[in-house]
């Protein structure tokens, strides 16, 4: 059996203090379902419990992911996250205006921003695409839709005519980021991903309410449940960006990435049935048959799996993307 310190991913964590809190995690379930199910609850009082308890659920995902726990269970898990989440949403449409604001507040306080992209990152990483329509119904046609460029950036890799805005939520350590997505160059985009990789905690500092809480961890409670630019991740996936120069720095989920590389892409299946499955152009195809990319008009042609996607230079879109004609 694999020793705890070995098996964790993050060097802070003891297996005391990790097992207390997930134990403390679990059994907040029970509070959270008498608050949900008691007579007479209101709608704010649902929504408070689904809330409070699908953020449990997210801290136990990232405290099990940083203390080793299986890729693939923690894929499982996931679901019933955003299934939590998505109550919780649609709870929240039953208030009234005065009492209404948007489920995810993301230019409030930077960790519900850090949250909703780690967590669409991780469905991502962990080949979750069936979550992704669900948590895009949480942002269209929402104050925040179109509002972030690194958000719609990682979203345009999934859906069709999503906005490409020139703006973003979170300059710092953000913008980074998008010259990361802007270069056009391989080696490029490894060299800035490396820069925004070993920036990303210290850019916390004074912005972030996790940041530091490793050093507030106690035997019976862990207020630290990992520090994870799993953004990082999911654009080196998407880009297949060479990680070989900052894979080992402490916030890159590498075995994430590793994982999501070790399947093929899967298309999205929308509630009508349509099935979306997009590639960047430079990378291989994954499936047989015709695609096309807004990037060039008639560009429609038949590809083999294996075959690498071309490239239009100079194109209006930024990227050149090709989404498969079921």
């Amino acid at each position: 059996m694999v020793d705890f310190t070995e098996r964790r991913r993050q060097k802070y964590l003891d297996e005391e203090s990790y097992k207390n809190t997930v134990q403390h995690l679990n059994e907040g379930k029970s509070f959270y379902e008498e608050m949900l199910n008691a007579p007479g609850a209101t709608s704010r009082t649902r929504a408070r419990a689904l809330s409070g308890h699908a953020l449990d659920l997210w801290r136990k995902f990232q405290i099990e992911y940083t203390a080793g726990a299986d890729l693939s269970q923690l894929a499982e898990s996931l679901g019933e996250i955003i299934e939590l989440y998505d109550r919780y949403v649609q709870v929240k449409e039953e208030l009234p205006d005065e009492e209404y604001y948007p489920p995810f507040v993301l230019n409030d306080l930077i960790d519900t921003y850090v949250d909703l992209l780690n967590m669409i990152s991780a469905a991502v990483l962990l080949h979750r695409e069936d979550l992704l329509p669900t948590v895009l119904g949480w942002i269209k046609d929402g104050e925040y839709d179109g509002a972030d460029a690194i958000l719609e950036e990682l979203l345009n890799f999934y859906f069709p005519d999503r906005p490409s805005p020139d703006e973003w939520l979170w300059d710092k350590p953000y913008q980074a980021l998008l010259d990361v997505v802007d270069a056009a160059v391989a080696a490029d985009r490894a060299k800035l991903m490396k820069k925004y990789v070993k920036g990303w905690y210290p850019a916390m500092k004074g912005r972030a309410g996790f940041w530091g809480k490793h050093e507030k961890i106690k035997p019976e409670l862990s207020p630290y449940f990992g520090y994870w630019a799993m953004c990082a991740g999911a654009f080196t996936y998407l880009l297949n960006i060479d990680d070989r120069s900052y894979r080992d720095e402490e916030v890159y989920p590498k075995d994430m990435v590793d994982y999501a590389r070790s399947q093929p892409r899967r298309a999205i299946k929308m509630s009508d049935g349509v099935e979306i499955l997009r590639i960047e152009g430079g990378q291989p195809c994954v499936r047989e048959g015709t695609w096309f990319s807004p990037a060039k008009v008639d560009s429609s042609r038949y590809f083999k799996v294996g075959e690498i996607m071309p490239v239009f230079d100079a194109s209006e879109y930024g990227h050149t993307i090709w989404q498969w004609v079921p």
